[in-house]
């Protein structure tokens, strides 16, 4: 015997799954996003910081009689590579910061304006704050592996040097 159904459309619940929120948990969630604005603000002019740190690293190295090109004390690298890397934290920081607003803004108007959807959207955000500080966090304990291994390998060739052994 073959079932039949008088209605195509899917039949949708009388109330919401999943989890809802209560009041107290939207107001947790809205200072969570007022703090995410403000500090994805800060995070805003922080990376102008660095970037005219980055900009004008090159000059203040040179400028002080320790640290320039031709310095007795220290041969350190032209300003070219540590302005690169002033970028790229500064870039690292953007994203943070951006990721960190965007969460504080779409959180907080969701819960205001009692749209799950933005809230979501703000989580989304949140939840890319994490994943790219945990990214940036694995390859830096990687690098420091390796750096590690440098050191040792640097230590006991000079001690071999030194010693004769």
């Amino acid at each position: 015997m073959e079932e039949t159904f008088t209605n195509d459309t899917p039949h949708v619940p009388a109330e919401p799954q999943g989890i809802v929120l209560l009041k107290d948990a939207q107001s947790y969630l809205v200072i969570a996003g007022r703090w995410a604005k403000f500090l994805g603000i800060l995070g805003f002019i922080g990376t102008g910081f660095v970037v005219l740190c980055a900009l004008f690293i090159g000059t203040i190295m040179s400028a002080l009689p320790g640290f320039s090109r031709t310095g007795r004390m220290f041969a350190i690298p032209g300003g070219g590579i540590l302005t690169f890397f002033y970028i790229l934290i500064a870039i690292f920081y953007f994203f943070v910061s951006l990721y960190t607003y965007q969460f504080g803004t779409k959180v907080k108007d969701g819960v205001t304006f009692g749209s799950s959807a933005t809230v979501t959207d703000g989580l989304n955000k949140l939840k890319s704050v994490f994943k790219l500080v945990g990214i940036v966090t694995i390859v830096m304990m990687i690098l420091y592996v390796f750096i590690l291994i440098g050191v040792i390998i640097f230590a006991s060739r000079m001690t071999h040097m030194a010693t004769g052994y």
